[in-house]
């Protein structure tokens, strides 16, 4: 194997801008110096584990075939040296064969000493005043070359809303769109939905009515983590979408009233939905945070709350809280107001972007907009696949 044929434990182009300078050897574990003056260490069993040699990683599926206990109780790196541009070789207290890593893939797995997100991407936040209208890309030409489409991609992941234009209104349009992103997420309301309006609805989305911001669906345990909005034909008045950063409006609430922002990350609401022939029940609090404290979700739906279980101190707080992200969710400022098109296609992170919109004129022309969900991972993986066919490193 030369310096050039050393595979990875994944199929993605790793970047070799900033190549190792050298490595050492500190109490058993790898220690690589970068040009740009960082360093990075790595543990005996993290290099072990991810050994593309063909006794550690099947060379077809680059998945490990090793079980956590094969590796010895005290394995060590004995030593380290760098082999040409871009490797780095590794000798093992064992004995057992020297290992040879791609030095840009050891680079964008590294974690840096409190800085272990390099290379991640970050939301960006908005308001309406800052953001009116929707990260829009040209939709023909996004279908037809891989860095528009991969632009759309990742505007909606950064922005949680994104937008192509001028689509061809054609049957079977959006599922083809959404299946090239990844795997469609049916819901009670079907594979593909079409907000009509219904003599027995079974949402208020299927009615003409004004319908305040909300997230879709916050009656499952997870809840849908995208949605497509596809509009065929839109000549009524009225109808306007009305779409909000719920991260932004967290996190201003955190800033501007901690104690309801408390609240709102503590307090556990259930929500059910109105139907005949269906009973979803989930609960969770408004705002989700991981464990560093990041804001990863908002469950938010002001017509699909069931009673509040909770001591009276906590309904006092919990309706506080609630009243008050209300409150600043309908703020004009916050919300970024535009007109479904026909042949624009809006999608959204289902999970951050509350939406809802004006009331239209149902007698006063056509509407024909279709829906599709999916989740965020799907739109995770294209991006990463995407970037790899274009031979683009991984930024998640």
């Amino acid at each position: 194997m030369d310096e050039h044929s050393i595979i990875t434990p994944d199929f993605d182009h790793w970047d070799s801008t900033v190549g190792a300078s050298g490595v050492s050897v500190e109490g058993g574990a790898l220690v690589v110096m970068w040009n740009d003056g960082r360093t990075s260490r790595h543990h005996a069993y993290w290099l072990a584990e991810n050994d593309p040699s063909p006794e550690t990683l099947h060379p077809l599926s680059r998945e490990t075939t090793l079980s956590p206990l094969s590796l010895p109780e005290d394995l060590r790196v004995a030593g380290a040296e760098l082999q040409g541009p871009g490797v780095v070789a590794v000798n093992w207290s064992d004995g057992r064969p020297q290992s040879r890593f791609d030095a840009g893939w050891i680079r964008g797995n590294a974690f840096f000493d409190g800085d272990g997100d390099t290379g991640r991407s970050t939301p960006i936040l908005w308001t309406g005043a800052e953001q009116p209208a929707p990260q829009s890309i040209d939709g023909p030409l996004a279908l037809s070359d891989n860095s528009a489409f991969l632009q759309w991609l990742e505007a909606l992941r950064d922005h949680g809303v994104a937008r192509l234009t001028g689509l061809p209104v054609e049957d079977g349009l959006l599922m083809r769109v959404v299946e090239r992103i990844g795997t469609i997420r049916e819901s009670n309301f079907g594979r593909m939905y079409t907000l009509e309006i219904k003599d027995d609805p079974d949402s208020n989305a299927f009615t003409s009515d004004a319908l305040l911001q909300h997230i879709d669906l916050p009656t499952r345990e997870t809840p849908h983590g995208l949605q497509f909005l596809f509009c065929r034909q839109n000549s009524t008045s009225g109808g306007q979408g009305i779409y909000v950063d719920g991260f932004r409006v967290a996190g201003d609430l955190k800033n501007e009233d901690p104690e309801s922002f408390s609240a709102l990350c503590e307090i556990n609401w259930e929500y059910n939905n109105r139907s005949r022939t269906s009973a979803y029940r989930a609960s969770g609090p408004v705002i989700e945070r991981n464990d560093q404290g990041a804001i990863t979700g908002i469950r938010y739906n002001t017509w699909l709350r069931a009673p509040l279980r909770a001591s009276l101190e906590d309904q006092e707080r919990g309706y506080r809280s609630y009243r008050a992200f209300a409150r600043k969710a309908q703020e004009a400022r916050y919300q970024m107001i535009f007109d479904y098109r026909p042949g624009d296609l809006v999608a959204f992170d289902n999970r951050r972007v509350l939406h809802g919109r004006n009331g239209y004129d149902a007698q006063g022309g056509e509407r024909f907009i279709e829906g599709i969900y999916s989740d965020r991972d799907d739109l995770l993986s294209a991006i990463r696949t995407t970037r790899r066919h274009l031979g683009l490193a991984p930024q998640d």
